[in-house]
């Protein structure tokens, strides 16, 4: 399985380098080309974060074999009934 750990920070760094390069192409001041700079690597960097958490949780659905001995529990299913510290009370 591929792990696509850290591309959400280099397609913003990417998109920060052009929307600069961009920045001066248009004569913004310093200040509007970093502050520009900024908005598009958040923006971007989330936009990846959530196509690449998406696509995990994708193949994340299909099917899959536990090992021996391996409950659901331990698979991250937890049934119901056993909330924690009362959760689920609207007391």
């Amino acid at each position: 399985m591929v792990r696509f750990r850290g591309l959400h920070i280099v397609a913003g760094i990417a998109a920060m380098g052009v929307a600069a390069v961009l920045g001066m192409v248009m004569g913004l001041s310093n200040t509007a080309i970093f502050t520009s700079s900024c908005v598009v690597f958040v923006a971007v960097s989330l936009w990846v974060q959530s196509r690449v958490a998406k696509s995990r949780t994708q193949l994340q659905g299909l099917p899959q074999q536990l090992p021996d001995g391996a409950t659901r529990e331990r698979a991250g299913e937890r049934p119901s009934e056993q909330l924690p510290g009362g959760e689920g009370n609207a007391a």
